[in-house]
């Protein structure tokens, strides 16, 4: 029986010191920042970029979802825990799109924690909960910290969802 990779969890960002430090003190080590006290712009974890395989959380915000923001995220597709908050209501459309794309494209993500939800589309939410998963073959966890808009969310076979829920995100609870 194989076991699960030794995760380590932070709650700060780490340095690229301490990142390749651990990496040799522990091969195949994950790294978990999605249970950091603040969530941290994206421009914060740029330096981990190069690390995004062996990174299996993080706690961002994201404030216009345009190119420059979401271009490093496409380092970290092999996560498995994110905790987002959205903090602009001036999204474009097609920017948003660029998200979704990313989330959908993150297919090993088990668990996404909205600690703000998308204020700019009133079926934000609602589109995130369907390209989160949708193309999952496994159950995903939705968190939601805050009250919900009208909208529903949909009923997916996979999808589960939790209300006014605050978790810590970590291989041991998932």
């Amino acid at each position: 029986m194989e076991l699960p990779p030794k995760e380590i969890m932070f709650e700060y960002v780490p340095t690229t010191q301490e990142v390749e430090t651990l990496l040799q003190q522990t091969p195949g080590a994950k790294i978990n920042i999605a249970n950091t006290k603040h969530a941290c712009d994206i421009s914060q974890i740029k330096h981990l970029t190069h690390y995004g395989y062996c990174i299996n959380g993080i706690n961002i915000e994201i404030d216009m979802c345009d190119e420059s923001e979401l271009e490093p995220l496409w380092s970290f597709l092999e996560l498995d825990f994110l905790r987002i908050s959205f903090i602009s209501k001036d999204v474009l459309e097609d920017d948003f799109k660029g998200f979704l794309t990313w989330l959908e494209n993150a297919d090993k993500l088990e668990a996404l924690s909205l600690e703000t939800q998308p204020l700019h589309h009133e079926n934000g939410l609602h589109l995130l909960s369907i390209y989160f998963a949708s193309s999952k073959q496994f159950p995903v966890s939705l968190f939601i910290k805050h009250k919900e808009t009208a909208m529903a969310i949909p009923e997916l076979p996979s999808l589960q969802v939790f209300h006014n829920a605050s978790v810590e995100m970590s291989i041991g609870i998932f």
